[in-house]
Parts: structure tokens; sequence; C-alpha cells
């Protein structure tokens, strides 16, 4: 009779050799095995039974690891006990263990603070909103937070005698200490944001001076600014045809490139990397690796001069042609472009299926911002005075065609919003190759006088009567700056109508956007800067949405009209968002 096995190896020589010895296999070999001894079986330390066996010598090691690293409950289980556990239960147990040494270990007096409200508000809702905008797509809803009248003493700083000549450009460093500034004199300034101190002042070079110094500085118009999202450099493109790049901390000049061969009209940064994009009137689109002060590539297809351009996280940027009425997306890593055609026509069906309220989409639409005209009385009458408008250009059968697609501002990785010299901001997803929606003339028109409304012909009788005035037609206000606030439902945009508007996108599958509220303005705006700061020692996820205006009297890029007002250079407006 064969002893058992059990019985004769003992308890040590069973599933786990703890001792080391390798066990003797009962099991005899087979008649295939036996014809072929070139072809040796393969062994994991052991026989055939022992084959899986190892592999849990290894999960064993695993916990063991564990159990170095976070202990053990010896009140829990015995050694005879622990011994005879698998290995997937021994995890459990740790597991177990580790948990219950982190909550006795965040269990404070309920004087201190409530470990729960922490948990949900820094790791889950801050996990759950970095997820969001890893996607690609916006998420938060804040804009609802600015339904509210709005008292521009309250809320508003002005930043004076600082540029010398109309201000073109404004931006907001991330971590929100500072503030700089361009200007048409060719200075950049930067200010401390939470006083308005004017900190330091980079002179604007003469352009009868040697070369050399030219790098120093900007000898024409500053047309852009951008600040890198680590807070270490700032970018300045000009009509000098350069890019200067500039050290926040030491307020010192670095570099200066050159390879663009016309006015530099837009920079920016690329999220969480010193990648820096940059257009310019040469149709060109250059990328720069700004750590190395380097250059890197150069982008071609717009048929027009490029007036702006915006880029998030992806390594991807979004641009728009002027005149050639493109939007076009570089997707820089698979070396390709999307072309969006502008190019919208306001017209009387347009602007009557406008007004129209019979469709599901505008009563749906008119539901969810009845609490926002609610709230802002303001709203209501700016969107009264609007409806009124559009009636009023129904009846003269006023068309408005955009020639020129001039600013852009990204929604999120997939949604965009632009505005052009037709006055209409238009919504576009790189689903489609038109706009998904567009709200016409959303800055108004330009007023008109008996001076300059009719324009009379000379005499084409002999009896000398004069023929009737010809009526000019009616021009709208073009949208000159927009901005957004990434993976949000909040953008903004600015003309010279004196106000800056903002706007919410629609929830839902229905694209679109409503007016939310609005803040005076007087003068032109050429740059719009926006930014989400966290108030300094708060451990709540509530942020703080500061807003920074330039404003002159001149539009950015010429002297083709005058507003009465001054060069006020900055405007900050404070909320506070979820």
């Amino acid at each position: 009779m064969a002893k058992d096995r059990f019985l004769a190896q003992g308890v040590t020589g069973t599933k786990r050799q703890r001792g080391g010895g390798k066990p003797t296999s009962s099991r005899k070999p087979t008649k295939d095995q036996a014809k072929r001894p070139g072809k040796p079986r393969k062994h994991h330390g052991g026989s055939d039974e022992e084959g899986g066996d190892d592999e849990s010598d290894n999960e064993v090691g695993d916990v063991n690891d564990l159990e170095h690293r976070y202990g053990t409950d010896e009140n829990d289980m015995s050694s005879e006990d622990e011994f005879l556990e698998t290995a997937a239960e021994k995890r459990l147990r740790l597991a177990k263990s580790y948990i219950s040494k982190v909550k006795a270990s965040t269990e404070m007096d309920a004087d201190e603070y409530d470990a729960a409200q922490i948990d949900r508000d820094l790791i889950a809702e801050r996990l759950t909103s970095d997820a969001r905008e890893r996607s690609g797509k916006w998420s938060r809803r804040i804009a609802d937070q600015f339904a509210y009248p709005v008292d521009e003493s309250s809320m508003a700083r002005v930043l004076k005698n600082g540029h010398l000549l109309p201000v073109t450009c404004v931006a907001i460093s991330p971590n929100g200490q500072f503030v700089y500034s361009g200007s048409k004199d060719g200075s950049l300034i930067k200010w401390q944001r939470e006083t308005g101190r004017k900190l330091k002042v980079f002179k604007g070079q003469k352009k009868k001076n040697p070369a050399p110094n030219h790098n120093l500085g900007h000898c024409d118009h500053i047309l852009s600014i951008a600040i890198s999202s680590d807070n270490k450099y700032v970018a300045t493109g000009g009509r000098d045809r350069r890019i200067h790049i500039w050290s926040v901390d030491e307020d010192r000049h670095l570099i200066a490139f050159h390879q663009h061969k016309d006015a530099v009209t837009g920079v920016v940064f690329r999220r969480g990397i010193n990648h820096l994009y940059s257009c310019s009137a040469d149709r060109m689109v250059k990328m720069w690796n700004v750590d190395e002060l380097a250059y890197m590539d150069t982008l071609f297809g717009h048929q027009d001069i490029i007036l702006s351009i915006d880029a998030l996280q992806r390594e991807q940027a979004v641009t728009t042609g002027s005149r050639d009425k493109t939007l076009r997306l570089w997707k820089i890593a698979d070396e390709a472009q999307l072309v969006f055609r502008g190019g919208s026509t306001t017209d009387q069906n347009r602007i009557t299926k406008a007004l129209s309220e019979g469709k599901q989409d505008a009563i749906e639409a008119a539901a969810e911002v009845r609490a926002i005209i609610e709230q802002n009385p303001s709203t209501a009458l700016h969107a009264e005075e609007y409806r009124d408008l559009l009636r009023s250009l129904a009846a003269e059968n006023t068309e408005f065609c955009e020639e020129s697609v001039d600013v852009v501002a990204m929604i999120d990785e997939e949604t965009y919003v632009t505005g052009g010299d037709s006055g209409a901001l238009c919504l576009w997803s790189v689903q489609k190759k038109k706009p998904v929606f567009i709200h016409h003339v959303a800055h108004g028109v330009q007023p008109t006088t008996a001076s300059t409304d009719t324009v009379s012909t000379p005499a084409v009788e002999a009896d000398g009567d004069s023929s009737p005035a010809i009526r000019l037609p009616t021009r709208s206000r073009w949208i000159t700056a927009l901005a957004a606030v990434p993976f949000t439902d909040l953008f903004f945009s600015a003309s010279s109508d004196g106000l800056v508007r903002l706007w919410r996108m629609r929830p839902g599958k229905v694209p679109g956007f409503d007016l939310v509220n609005a803040i005076p303005v007087a003068g032109f705006v050429n740059g719009l800067a926006v930014r989400e700061l966290s108030p300094e020692g708060s451990l709540s996820v509530r942020k703080d949405i500061v807003l920074a205006v330039a404003v002159g009297v001149e539009p950015r890029l010429g002297r083709w009209a005058k507003e009465k007002a001054r060069n006020v250079h900055m405007k900050e407006g404070f909320g506070r968002a979820v």
C-alpha cells in the first residue's frame, strides 16, 4: 500500500515549500515522454505539480511586501490561521487593515475640519475635473454664477499712467500675481495685479537704432502677449516682425526670434509645456521651444494674413485667416490640418429664423435663460434691445456678409468660437465644416447721424434739381476680441459698443449660447485675458475669475476709427465660480 504523500512529507512538504526542500514527484513518465529524451520538459523549479505553486510563491512574496509596508494586525489572526490562509485572503486582510489605519489617521476633532468634506471637495471633485479636462471636452458649468447686476465701481481696477499710445494686448500670469500689457508705443509693462502698481517698464526701441539694439525690445507696435503656464516666460509679438522672449522672475530680455517675414499678430503657449505657437501676416504658423530658445517648425496653408491663434493642452492649434474666411485646426503630431469655411451671411431669412419662437430649440433655450434674466434685469434689457434690432434689420432687408474672420477662442479641444467683421459670433465643432450655431449682430450696429447716414449726388438735370440722396448701408460692429475660460461654459466677447458681453453655452445636445451679463467698458477693446485663480490658502475647489481688458481709442491694427474714450490700460472683473 502506497504511503500517503501528506503523511510521508509532513506539513512542510505540501503546497508551500518554506524549508527550501524539493519534494519528489510520484507521477511516472508516459510512453511519449520516454520516447523523447532529447526534448526535456519545461520545469519551473520543480515537478509539474509545482509549476503553478511557484506562481503562488511569487504572489505570496508580493503580499509579504505589502505586509512589510503596512504591517499586520496581530489580534485578527493567529499564526496557524495566517499560515493556512490563501494569498487572496491575505491580500484582502492587509487592504482592510490599511484602510482602517488611514481612517484612524484622518479622524480628528470636529472643530478642526470635516474629513468627509475635505475628501469630497479636494479629492473626488478635483480628480473628476482633471479627468474631464484630459478628455478635451468642456464639462464645468460656471456661467450661471455671473448672472447678477454688475457694479463697475466695485469690480473694476484701472491701471493708468503707463503707456503713451493705445493699449493693444494684455495677459495675466497663471498664478495671478502679474499682468502684462503691450502698446502701440512698443513698450511692455509689468503690473502687480492686486495693487495695480507698476513694477517694470520695458521701453520700446527707436527704429533708427542699429540692429543689435532691436534685440533689446520692440521698435514698433506690440500686437500680442502670452505667458507660459509655469510663470517663467513672457512672449511678445509685434509689427516689427519679431518675437521677444522675456524672463518673468529676472525681469530681463532673453532672446529675439526673427524668422517671421511680416507682423506677428498672435502668440500662444501650449498648456503644460513651454512650446510657443505664433501666427503672422506672412500667412505662416511657427512653433518654438522656449526652454531651449530654439525654432521648431513652420506650418503653411492660409491664403491671407493670420490674425488670431489659440491652443490648449493637446499638440494642436487653431487659427483664423482673415479674408480667406477659413478657420484651420493644425494637428501637429499628425502633420495634418482641418479647414472650416466661414463667410456666414446675416440676411432677412436668417434674422427671421433667429426671431422665431416656434421651434423647439428656441423654446428650450428661452426656458433655460429665464432664471438668468430674473436674476439680472439688465440682461433682460439687452435681450429685448437685441430682438428690437433684429426686427428693424429684418424690416429694412439688411444683409451683412462676413468678409473676414478675425478672432478665435477655444472652448475646449473640439469646440471653438470665432468673430469677424459681420458682427456674428460663430460656434464651431470638429464634427462639421460649417458653424453649428450663429449669433447674428452680437454687438449691434454702428450708429448713424444725419451727416453720415446719407450722401448727396451731383445735379443731373438741366433745371438744377438734385437727385435724391443715397442712403448708406447699415454697418455692424465687428468683433474685436474673444476670450474663454477653458473647459467651462463661459466665454467673453468685445467690440466698440462699450460692453464686454458674457455668454453661456447651452447644455444638452442642442448647440448654442445665450447672453448672461454685460460689463460696461468704453472704447475699443483690443484684447481680453481671463484666468481662473484659487483663493490663497483655501482648500475649496471654488475659483475666482479674473478678467483683464485692454482698451484704447483706436483699433489694434489701424487708425481707421476712433472712440471717445481714454487710453484705459486694463480693467479687472472679479467673480466666484464653482
